[in-house]
């Protein structure tokens, strides 16, 4: 945008990943791309008519907005975990409860995808799948 001052817009970002349940092994030559989509608006008219056509998954930050779309939505651990940290907070100095579990949780979550990281997308999904269980 060369005038971003002059008006207000929205930018929506979309990339593609190799990494997704269905058909793991099927996946490793899906092309990795980034696309920003600028709009005037927040409504969920842009993500419908961009994402026409398209049934997927996507994954989104609870923005109400995709919910329209014929895709299938998956949540952030980003989004969640800033959530669960909000209530942890809340709940006092010293106390533990739930929101304490799922920040921990989480933090477990996370450890498991840096050690798979570099797997490829069917290996990604066989650990998972294990690991699934254990928990």
């Amino acid at each position: 945008m060369l005038a971003p001052e002059e008006s207000k817009c929205y930018i929506w970002l979309y990339c593609t990943s190799t990494d997704s349940p269905a058909n793991p092994d099927q996946l490793t030559s899906m092309p990795s791309i980034v696309l920003y989509d600028y709009h005037a608006s927040r409504a969920s008219t842009c993500t419908t008519e961009f994402l026409q056509g398209y049934s997927g998954y996507l994954q989104v930050d609870g923005y109400q907005g995709y919910a329209s779309t014929q895709t299938t939505l998956v949540g952030c651990w980003a989004h969640a975990r800033r959530k669960f940290i909000e209530a942890d907070v809340a709940q006092g100095k010293g106390k533990s409860g739930k929101a304490n579990f799922a920040v921990n949780f989480i933090k477990k979550i996370y450890r498991l995808e840096i050690k798979i990281k570099e797997l490829s997308p069917g290996e990604n999904y066989d650990y998972r799948q294990i690991m699934q269980n254990r928990y």
